[in-house]
This record gives structure tokens, sequence and C-alpha cells, in this order.
């Protein structure tokens, strides 16, 4: 992942599911929506939103990022 650039990688859901399950921080990306914490917190909130494309971080220190 290479977060130098302005550019931002998105991800299907099975993608976003391993990305989760290895714990990196797992966004819902909302192109229209703004939304205050677009944070998915389990499996079962990724996979109910399957169709959508979700951005993957790293955290550092416990952090998101």
């Amino acid at each position: 992942m290479n977060y130098d650039s302005e550019e931002i990688q998105t991800y299907s859901m099975p993608k976003a599911l391993t990305a989760y399950e290895q714990g990196l921080a797992v966004y819902i990306a909302h192109p229209l929506d703004e939304d205050a914490d677009d944070r998915m917190h389990s499996e079962e909130e990724i996979i109910s939103a399957d169709g959508h494309l979700f951005i993957i971080k790293e955290e550092i220190t416990g952090v998101p990022v």
C-alpha cells in the first residue's frame, strides 16, 4: 500500500474481509456520502456492504491512520 500520493486504492469485499482478518483497518468508500466514521467493525458489516468498494489502511500503534 502506498500512501505517498493523493490516490486512494479501493478493494472488493473479499479483499476487505482478508485485510480485516489480518488486523488492518477497513473503511467503506462512500464517494457521495459524508459519514463521520466509515470504519467497518465486524466481518458482518463488511459482508452486508458487498457491492461497495472498501479502503484498507494500516494501523500504527493501535491508532487508525
